[in-house]
């Protein structure tokens, strides 16, 4: 017997049975409209119902309807489950490492003396980034487009409040934080999240040009622009080259024209490349990736700690909070160099593994945006796709020698609250968005 298909309302015939036909009786027994016809379901007896008309027709061109009804079955194509066990296995890990990493700091801490300070403190983080995760999915598709055109404005005041002193936390001569004792946060790291909706809603809108040419993307460019420029001044180069990133990509992603793209990504790298040279400590902490051993007491200090921490793992590793590299050894072992302990302590096949989930997160969340039937939801999944693998590889390059130290965490692994928080917001609308998408029958 022929074999159909039928996925998003379209019934797809393996040996070239006419389309056309095809299509307009599908769109005939689902009721919708020609230029839609989109496929939903809101329950199995819904679903059976659909596969009921779906038989009856193929029965009228000719084939036994008993036949056809034993050879239909139905491929969910929802990935909010796999969505979900995916970000709590990468989530487990993440806290296990952030406990293994910070024992011992906690313990040399002047103020708990407690092994699990730091770790407690974490904690509290991810059930909050838990709750925020559920409640954002839960709300409504039609107001998330509105919310998030705001956000970007409040992020670039939050950046320049940052920069105050007396408000904005100096800590390592970086202005990174405001808030007060437990209750401090990043605004860049809130930025990235306002940035990838903002951008989803601007490039959402059905305005002619607007995502395909320069001066029809000129606003979003300049609102990322200044974002990126406050980020740097903190200063914060790595997360300003994350923002430029996923800027780029989205630009990629959304069809400008490659006549304007191009210039774009050049003076953008002619950009950035400035700014890096502009003064020498940055100049050297940049580049002393190439020449690490020249440096390994100065400048590259945590490049090189960081690949022996990696290289003494082995393939099998040492141990889950048997690595010695994370007392005293190691700077910011537990933050944007938490990887080099999971190579320590896991080997190299636990690293291969934390980075494929990782890169696995990303794909699936892109795979999530192309099944999106919003175009604003569409936009933010690919962002928040390129927001993770952007900043995995970023880290996993520093941390293996093979990219410069930027300092960005290692996302939903490093330690960090404002980080956790704020890739949970990104993930529940993701989620929300998986939860969507729309069921295949296969006949």
């Amino acid at each position: 017997m022929r074999k159909f298909t039928l996925i998003n309302g379209h019934l797809q015939d393996e040996r070239g049975y006419s389309q056309d036909s095809i299509d307009q009786e599908v769109g005939e027994a689902n009721d919708l409209s020609q230029r839609e016809r989109r496929v939903s379901f809101a329950s199995r007896g819904a679903m059976g119902n659909f596969s009921d008309r779906v038989t009856g027709r193929l029965a009228d061109y000719g084939y036994d309807r008993e036949l056809v009804d034993s050879e239909v079955t139905y491929v969910d194509g929802n990935y909010g489950l796999p969505l979900l066990v995916l970000i709590g296995v990468v989530t487990v890990i993440g806290a296990a490492m952030v406990l293994s990493t910070t024992f011992a700091p906690s313990l040399a801490s002047a103020i708990s003396h407690s092994p699990f300070a730091i770790f407690e403190k974490q904690m509290v983080w991810l059930i909050i980034s838990a709750v925020v995760f559920f409640v954002i999915s839960k709300v409504p598709g039609i107001y998330l487009a509105a919310f998030f055109r705001a956000p970007i404005l409040l992020a670039n005041v939050l950046l320049l409040v940052v920069l105050v002193p007396g408000i904005g936390i100096k800590v390592s001569g970086a202005r990174r934080w405001i808030g007060f004792s437990f209750l401090t946060f990043q605004p860049s790291e809130f930025a990235k999240l306002a940035l990838v909706g903002f951008l989803a809603s601007f490039f959402a809108a059905p305005v002619k040009g607007r995502a395909t040419t320069l001066k029809g993307a000129m606003p979003a460019i300049i609102v990322s622009g200044a974002a990126m420029g406050l980020i740097l001044i903190e200063p914060d180069m790595g997360t300003s080259v994350v923002v430029g990133l996923i800027l780029t990509l989205i630009l990629f992603l959304v069809g400008m024209r490659m006549r304007y793209f191009l210039p774009f990504v050049t003076a953008l790298f002619v950009g950035g490349l400035f700014s890096v040279t502009y003064t020498a400590y940055r100049r050297n902490r940049f580049f002393s990736f190439l020449h690490p051993w020249q440096n390994r007491l100065g400048y590259s200090y945590q490049e090189v700690q960081g690949l022996v921490a990696f290289a003494t793992g082995g393939l099998h590793g040492v141990g889950v909070g048997a690595g010695i590299s994370k007392w005293g050894y190691l700077p910011n072992a537990q933050t944007d160099f938490i990887y080099a302990i999971v190579g320590q302590e896991t080997g190299v096949i636990g690293a291969v593994i934390v980075l494929v989930l990782l890169l696995g997160l990303a794909g699936l969340i892109f795979r999530i945006s192309q099944l999106a039937q919003d175009r604003f939801e569409s936009i933010f999944c690919a962002g928040v796709a390129v927001w993770i693998a952007v900043q995995t590889l970023l880290n996993v390059g520093a941390v293996l020698g093979v990219l410069p130290v930027t300092g960005v965490p290692l996302p939903l692994i490093s330690y960090g609250g404002s980080s956790m928080v704020f890739f949970m917001v990104a993930l529940g609308v993701v989620y929300k968005v998986a939860r969507k998408t729309e069921r295949r029958v296969k006949v």
